[in-house]
């Protein structure tokens, strides 16, 4: 499979760098930063995420996009998943307003696909691999990175489609903030810290009591009605620490505590619940021992998380409890390099996770308990032959209990060529089964091997024709990819999946302070190769545009985010097409004094009545008027 993508992709390489000579001019570098998610930001200067280490943005070869705090606290985004709304490649789906559950991928990928970080740790549960971005609180972080490209090599299992990594702030500040808004959303957020401390906290809470419209669900009729048991409430607190402890050692301490407790209303389609509760809690610590010697940094990291989701339903149809326990610790040391030519990062990373799960109630299932170990080595090694000329070449050997051993290899290339900049990846990416696709009693396939994906991406970029843009190709073969049964509900490895897309992306320089962004991503073959039908939850276009003026031009600063994303093309004769919708989202601030900023902001400013999940309908146009020093 790799082989096969190498040639594929070297051929597009060729392409691309015949094309980049005749455009090329000046052969002097002109290295650009990625586009950033948001137009009108600080420009980020260095990265953490592309290549496990420490490096400029303008260096990385992977496509790579950062939500900064600026643009966390312009847009009010309160959760995980509403900051990556707009990133081009993302696509969030939720299943309702502020609480519910929401799906993500990258490019095409599926939630369990794409790997989710805190810190450059994963985060997602053992039992099911995934981890809820809907009720994921963004209070404490300083930025959010976002890779593109298939990650395995340095990241191992679920990186197919890229990685998210939700990096916490230990610098200490004083803040504060308020805001009241529609369906009864309420938000509290402060933060302070004094010395080598910084402490966050927050509490949001919210009724979430919304009016939604009259549907058609494969010829079925829905009638208008009123979605209740959908309200959330949320408190969130987040501690961080960094101290110089001599030797040139740096000790950095992040830990969190997270409780969230929803209500569960159920799809439409199905009949409603309402009386469902559902209440999860999250820990998570990570203690990381840094030392620079020379050129060279060591870091030692010792993380762990526990997540306890509990789900109850009293009514008479599926009355009963659901309680589930997920836990992991990970050990990881890691050493990384960089000179004039060369740079260089090289790991073992240590990892055990575990999930249990009760049941009580009529129909309750036996309950379940299961752990399994990895243990895995890495080292990607770079090198620049010619002045703005990168290459990068790496490989991971990873164990994991009991699957055995998977091998993931990958190349990059960044060249500079005048005006014109081209980068390209290639690799190997997998996922290992779930505890629950291997012991479910009843439910699981011991003999489940794991996802094995050949990625490929290469991307031309103009970064001095505006602000930057960018021309991209990116695609993905997958084997042996584990779906279920849709009879028996047993998971069981299909044939083959292919996807292949194109991003356009763009951003102008400032006009007046105001500028524009703008994307293009087109999936235009996502084929179930197994099936001979369209991968789910794969809309073939999705375009987002923005504008943002920032405080830099005066007191007055607003913007606009907007998305666009279009049918995934269903199989039989009366399609749903509720998941195709159009959202905008739309603020203006002033700025009082240096640390008082009243915020208006309107969220689905154009009203849009649509599902984005099948039986699930979103809310309407919604108000929001916050108060803040920052």
């Amino acid at each position: 499979m790799f082989s096969s993508l190498v040639r594929g992709g070297a051929l597009c390489a060729l392409a691309f760098v015949a094309a980049a000579r005749a455009a090329a001019a000046d052969p002097s570098p002109s290295p650009s930063p990625s586009p950033s998610a948001s137009p009108g930001l600080h420009e980020i200067g260095r990265v953490v995420t592309s290549d496990r280490r420490s490096e400029p943005l303008s260096s990385v070869t992977k496509p790579t996009f950062v939500i900064d705090r600026g643009t966390l606290d312009a847009f009010g985004l309160a959760t995980v998943g509403s900051a990556l709304a707009d990133v081009p490649g993302v696509l969030i789906s939720s299943y309702g307003a502020f609480g519910a559950q929401s799906n993500y991928g990258i490019r095409g990928t599926t939630s369990g696909q794409t790997l989710i970080l805190r810190d450059g740790v994963p985060i997602s549960t053992g039992s099911n691999g995934v981890i809820d971005l809907g009720t994921l609180s963004t209070a404490g972080l300083e930025r959010i990175e976002v890779v593109e490209s298939g990650s395995s090599t340095l990241y191992g299992t679920n990186a197919a489609g890229g990685v998210i990594n939700l990096i916490d702030s230990v610098r200490p500040e004083t803040y504060a903030r308020v805001s009241d808004g529609t369906y009864g959303d309420r938000d509290v957020s402060v933060s302070a810290g004094a010395g080598s401390f910084t402490v966050a906290f927050e509490r949001h809470l919210a009724s979430n009591v919304y009016d939604y419209p009259a549907f058609n669900y494969s010829g079925a009729p829905e009638p208008a009605g009123t979605r209740v048991n959908d309200d959330a409430l949320q408190s969130v607190l987040r501690l961080g620490f960094v101290q110089a402890l001599g030797g040139g050692v740096t000790a950095r301490l992040t830990a969190g505590d997270d409780g969230i407790d929803i209500g569960v209303p159920g799809g439409l389609n199905f009949g409603a619940t309402p009386d469902a509760r559902q209440g999860t809690a999250r820990e998570d610590a990570q203690l990381e021992l840094a030392r620079s010697a020379g050129a060279g940094t060591f870091a030692l990291t010792f993380a762990g998380s526990t997540q306890r989701l509990s789900y109850a339903d009293p009514g008479p149809q599926l009355g009963g409890e659901d309680d589930t326990y997920d836990g992991r610790v990970q050990t990881s040391l890691r050493y990384s390099a960089a000179g004039s030519r060369s740079d260089f990062v090289t790991g073992i990373d240590l990892q055990r996770e575990s999930a249990a799960l009760s049941f009580s109630g009529p129909y309750a299932s036996p309950d379940f308990g299961a752990a399994e170990s990895q243990a895995a080595a890495y080292a990607q090694f770079g090198y620049t032959p010619l002045a703005d000329t990168r290459l990068t070449a790496g490989v991971r050997a990873e164990r994991d209990t009991p699957g055995g051993g998977v091998v993931a290899p990958s190349l990059g290339l960044g060249v500079g060529l005048g005006p014109v900049k081209l980068t390209g990846n290639l690799g190997e990416s997998f996922r290992v089964p779930t505890l629950i696709d291997l012991y479910y009693p009843g439910d699981s396939n011991p003999s489940l091997v794991p996802e094995r994906l050949a990625n490929y991406d290469v991307t031309l970029a103009l970064p001095n024709v505006g602000n930057g843009v960018s021309f991209g190709i990116f695609g993905r073969d997958g084997a042996n990819l584990i779906a279920l049964d849709p009879v028996t509900f047993v998971p069981f490895n299909v044939s083959r999946a292919s996807l292949t897309g194109l991003q356009l992306l763009g951003t102008t320089r400032a006009f007046d302070h105001v500028r524009f962004t703008g994307s293009v991503t087109d999936i235009y073959r996502a084929l179930d190769t197994a099936t001979g039908t369209r991968l789910p939850n794969t809309p073939p276009v999705v375009v987002t545009a923005g504008l943002e003026r920032p405080f830099d031009g005066g007191p007055l600063a607003f913007g606009l985010r907007a998305r666009i994303v279009g049918s995934t093309p269903e199989d039989g004769p009366q399609p749903d097409p509720y998941d195709a919708y159009t959202d905008a989202d739309v603020y203006v601030r002033y700025r009082f004094t240096k640390s008082a900023i009243l915020s208006l902001r309107l969220q689905n400013a154009g009203d849009e009545r649509y599902a984005p999940i099948y039986g699930y309908p979103a809310p309407g146009r919604t108000f929001f008027v916050e108060l803040a020093t920052r």
